[in-house]
């Protein structure tokens, strides 16, 4: 209860950016409640190649200059 009533004080507050950043993550919260927020959707291996061609052409270039 602490917690919630924290909450609901920085909401209120004086400040303008505690009251603004509280009161984003309040509507956030809010959002993802309800199911508006977007799916997140599982990483593919396409996305993935790019990511693992570079780390490989690294792993070459460092032994090459381990050798």
């Amino acid at each position: 209860m602490n917690n919630v009533n924290q909450f609901q004080d920085n909401i209120n507050s004086e400040d303008p950016f505690i009251k603004e950043l509280y009161s984003d993550l309040n509507e956030r919260i809010n959002a993802y409640e309800r199911e508006d927020a977007v799916k997140v959707e599982k990483m593919r291996w396409k996305d993935a190649v790019g990511s693992i061609f570079f780390m490989l052409l690294i792993i070459v270039y460092v032994v090459y200059v381990l050798v």
